[in-house]
């Protein structure tokens, strides 16, 4: 049972959409998405929230859900639930999110639209402390990121621990900006279908994978960078 106490903004956004209809209000904006679904979002969460910037994987990803080749998924850095919160009507799975207000409304997609998901608010990194600090992005929430310098203090985790607990799992994404390296130092794990976001500084993540048991089904550039992508593996 999640008990969250949101902002009083988030409140008036879902009584205003419940009661009368409003798409906008407050600074918030309800998105249509797939499989019956809506998602609340602040204006700068829009363009993740409906993954804007990675048609190709979203597409793929779907048509393996509607095949059933996926039936769970561990959505690491979830954001509002682009991913996991509308998946979620057809699969399982865990949503991990580390900022709390985006936590916040990642919670209240996942309840409004009774989505088979859990959600922790939490950071997976290395385990090398019971924490970790995270700093805003001054372009948009979901590229917030895991610095010393933060002003945000959360839990961290592992990925071997979260598969240890609620896995195994078909999917594993992990959108992270720029921390695929640590949370892949030691891991594991190897799930069916692994989705990651890279950049030059952890494109050595994807050869590691590509050399213990992985092939690459095919890579996306972002729209908004010309230096990220996301690569789509699967397992040998």
């Amino acid at each position: 049972m999640y008990v969250v106490h949101p902002p009083q903004s988030v409140i008036k956004a879902v009584v205003q959409r419940i009661v009368y209809g409003n798409w906008y209000v407050h600074g918030y904006v309800w998105v249509r998405r797939e499989f019956d679904t809506w998602l609340l979002a602040r204006l700068d969460q829009l363009i993740d929230g409906c993954l804007i910037d990675e048609p190709k994987t979203w597409k793929y990803t779907k048509k393996l859900v509607l095949n059933r080749e996926i039936n769970s998924i561990l959505d690491i850095g979830a954001h509002i639930g682009g991913y996991s919160v509308v998946l979620g009507r057809r699969i399982s799975g865990v949503a991990v999110e580390p900022m709390p207000d985006t936590f916040r409304i990642l919670v209240y997609n996942i309840l409004i639209n009774q989505s088979n998901i859990k959600a922790l608010n939490m950071a997976v990194y290395d385990g090398s402390a019971p924490t970790v600090k995270l700093c805003r992005s001054p372009c948009h929430s979901g590229a917030d990121f895991i610095s010393d310098e933060g002003d945000v203090e959360v839990p961290q985790t592992t990925l071997n621990d979260l598969w240890g607990i609620y896995g195994p799992f078909d999917l594993v994404k992990v959108d992270v900006e720029g921390a695929e390296d640590k949370i892949f130092k030691s891991t594991e794990i190897e799930p069916k279908y692994l989705i990651v976001e890279v950049r030059s500084c952890t494109w050595p993540i994807v050869r590691k994978l590509i050399s213990k048991s992985y092939r690459i089904v095919f890579m996306e550039k972002l729209i908004r960078s010309k230096k990220v992508f996301n690569v789509f593996l699967k397992k040998r």
